[in-house]
C-alpha cells in the first residue's frame, strides 16, 4: 500500500472552493468551530478572508462615486435638479457610514475612496448628462466635509437651501 498524505485522505469526500463554494464555506466553518484545524483549507481561507476586506472597500468606494455622481449632475445641470438626486445622496451617504462604522479602518483611506469614486463618478456623469468631460474638473472638487455634509435641499426655482448637516460624525 502506498504511503498517503493524510490531508488529502481527510479532505477526499469534502467540497472544495472551486466545486461548491457554498458547501465549502459550510464545511470549513464547521471545521473552525469545532478545532478541525489540520482540516482546513488554509490558502482558499486566506484568500478568501482577504476578498472581503477588498469587497467591503468596493462597496464604500461605490457609494461615495454615486454621492460624486449625483453631486455633479446637481452642479453641472441646475435645471435637472429634483429629489430623486437628492435622495440618492442621502442614501449613498447612510451607506458610506455604515462602511465606515463596521470597518473604521477604512477612514485611513479616504483620499483613496475619493480619488477612485471620483475618476468613474466624472466619467459617468459625462455619460449621463452629456456635458463634455473636460467640463468636470479633472480631479475631485469636493472635500469630504462637502461630500458627507453639503445640502441638496431644493427651494423656489430648484435652488440649493442650505438646512445645516443632517448627518453627525466625519472622519477622524
Amino acid at each position: 500500500m502506498a504511503d498517503r498524505d493524510p490531508k488529502l485522505s481527510k479532505r477526499r469526500n469534502r467540497p472544495t472552493a472551486d466545486d461548491d463554494f457554498a458547501a465549502w464555506i459550510c464545511d470549513q466553518v464547521a471545521a473552525l468551530k469545532e478545532g478541525r484545524f489540520d482540516e482546513l483549507d488554509i490558502e482558499d481561507l486566506a484568500d478568501e478572508v482577504e476578498s472581503l476586506s477588498k469587497r467591503d472597500f468596493k462597496a464604500l468606494v461605490s457609494a461615495i462615486r454615486i454621492i460624486l455622481l449625483h453631486m455633479l449632475k446637481w452642479d453641472y445641470q441646475i435645471e435637472q435638479r429634483g429629489n430623486p438626486w437628492r435622495a440618492s445622496i442621502n442614501e449613498h451617504r447612510n451607506r458610506v457610514w455604515g462602511e465606515l462604522a463596521s470597518s473604521p479602518s477604512f477612514r485611513r483611506r479616504i483620499d483613496e475612496a475619493i480619488t477612485t469614486a471620483y475618476a468613474r463618478a466624472r466619467l459617468a456623469a459625462h455619460a449621463e448628462t452629456g456635458v463634455f468631460l473636460d467640463n468636470f474638473p479633472s480631479e475631485c472638487p469636493y472635500d469630504w466635509d462637502e461630500i458627507m455634509q453639503r445640502s441638496h435641499e431644493l427651494g423656489p426655482d430648484n435652488v440649493p437651501v442650505d438646512e445645516g448637516d443632517p448627518f453627525q460624525g466625519g472622519v477622524d
